[in-house]
C-alpha cells in the first residue's frame, strides 16, 4: 500500500500456478494502489510450504504506529450485493452454494484458532495497551439486489462505500463503531478494477455518527483464475466461493488491526495479511482431490496465513505456547 497517495487498502490478483513460485510484487496502479500482485499454487498435500515459517511479502516486520487504532471487539455485517439468492442471509447449511459456504464460514470463524492469530494485534492509547479479541459475532446481514447500480467503485458508477450507507440508512443494518461491513458482490456486478489489479479490498469512511469499517470481496466466478487458487475443484465444491472465503478471512483481519491504514503495516506498506498473501502453509487433500488447511465447523477450507505480530512469521494459527491475549486490555 503506498501511504503517499492512499485510496483504499486493496489485495490486487494472483496468477494461478502449480508449482510455488517466489513473489514477485507489482504495484497495483493509481486507483487501488499498493498492494502486490502474487501467485499462488496448488499446495503440496501434508508438506508446508517455503513461506509457512516466513514472511512472503513487503520489506521488514509489522509495526504498529504509535496512536494508530484497532477494533478490538469486532463484529461482523454480510450485504449480499447484485442477483444473489433472496434468502442469501439464511441460506440452509451444508449445501455447495455461495451463501451457504460463506455463512457456514462466517459463523465458524470468531473462535477459530486461525482468527486468533489476531489477537497479537494491538493499540496503544493513553499509556494503556487493547489487543484484539478473537471475536467475529455476524451481527446483521442484508440482501440487496443492486440498489446502487451494477457498476461500483466511482469512476464507473457509485461507490462500495454507498452500498453500506444504503443498508445503514435503511436500517437494514444497524450503525456499529465496532463492525466490519462485508459488501459480497454477485457476477452480474461491475466493480472498478475487480480480477484486473484486485481481488478485495477494504477501506472505511465516516459518517454522521462514527467511521465505518468495510470490505469488497466480489465473486470471480466469470474469470476464476484471476482470484482462486484452485479452479477445478475445492473443498466445497464450488471454487468461486472458497476463493471468496479465504479473500473474506484476509480482508477481515486487515480491517481489524489496521482499519483506517494508521496502525499496522511494514516499511512497504504491507498490512498483515498482506505478508501472507496467496500462501497456504501446511495443506492436505481432501476427499475430492482439493486441498485445504483448516476445519471450521463441518466444513473444510483453504485460508490464506496471517503473520503473527509477535513473531513476524506467517501462521494459521498460534503455538500452543503463546498468549492469544484474550483477557482485553493491558496497561
Amino acid at each position: 500500500m503506498n501511504r503517499k497517495k492512499m485510496t483504499l487498502l486493496a489485495v490486487a490478483t494472483l496468477a494461478t500456478v502449480f508449482i510455488q513460485p517466489m513473489a514477485q510484487s507489482q504495484a497495483a496502479g493509481s486507483q487501488h494502489p499498493g498492494h502486490s500482485k502474487l501467485s499462488s499454487f496448488y499446495p503440496t498435500a501434508g508438506k508446508s510450504t517455503s513461506t509457512a515459517a516466513s514472511v512472503a511479502a513487503g520489506q521488514g516486520a509489522v509495526t504498529y504506529q504509535q496512536g494508530g487504532t484497532i477494533i478490538s471487539e469486532p463484529n461482523v455485517y454480510v450485504i449480499w450485493y447484485g442477483n444473489w439468492d433472496a434468502n442469501s442471509c439464511s441460506a440452509p447449511r451444508g449445501t455447495a452454494s455461495t451463501p451457504s459456504i460463506i455463512n457456514d464460514f462466517l459463523g465458524s470463524l470468531g473462535e477459530s484458532d486461525w482468527n486468533k492469530i489476531n489477537t497479537t494485534y494491538y493499540q496503544q492509547l493513553n499509556g494503556k495497551k487493547t489487543y484484539v479479541q478473537p471475536t467475529a459475532e455476524v451481527e446483521g446481514c442484508t440482501v440487496d439486489a443492486a440498489s446502487q447500480g451494477l457498476s461500483l467503485d466511482g469512476e464507473t458508477g457509485s461507490q462500495v462505500s454507498n452500498v453500506v450507507e444504503h443498508a445503514l440508512s435503511t436500517k437494514a443494518l444497524k450503525t456499529d463503531p465496532n463492525g466490519v461491513y462485508l459488501v459480497l458482490t454477485a457476477s452480474n456486478v461491475n466493480v472498478a478494477d475487480f480480477m484486473t489489479l484486485l481481488c478485495a479490498y477494504h477501506w472505511a469512511y465516516d459518517n454522521a455518527q462514527t467511521t465505518i469499517k468495510y470490505a469488497f470481496i466480489g465473486d470471480a466466478s466469470t474469470n476464476i483464475s484471476q482470484c482462486a487458487p484452485q479452479v477445478s475443484i475445492s473443498p466445497n465444491g464450488n471454487p468461486a466461493a472458497d476463493a471468496m472465503v479465504s479473500v473474506i478471512a484476509h480482508e477481515f483481519v486487515e480491517a481489524v488491526s489496521d482499519p483506517t491504514g494508521t496502525s499496522w503495516y511494514d516499511q512497504a506498506g504491507f498490512e498483515n495479511a498482506d505478508k501472507c498473501a496467496w500462501t497456504y502453509g501446511k495443506a492436505s487433500k481432501t476427499t475430492n482431490g482439493s486441498f485445504a488447511n483448516m476445519t471450521l465447523g463441518q466444513r473444510q477450507y483453504l485460508v490464506q496465513q496471517n503473520v503473527a505480530a509477535n513473531t513476524n512469521t506467517c501462521v494459521l494459527s498460534l503455538k500452543t505456547n503463546e498468549s492469544d491475549h484474550s483477557s482485553g486490555s493491558h496497561k
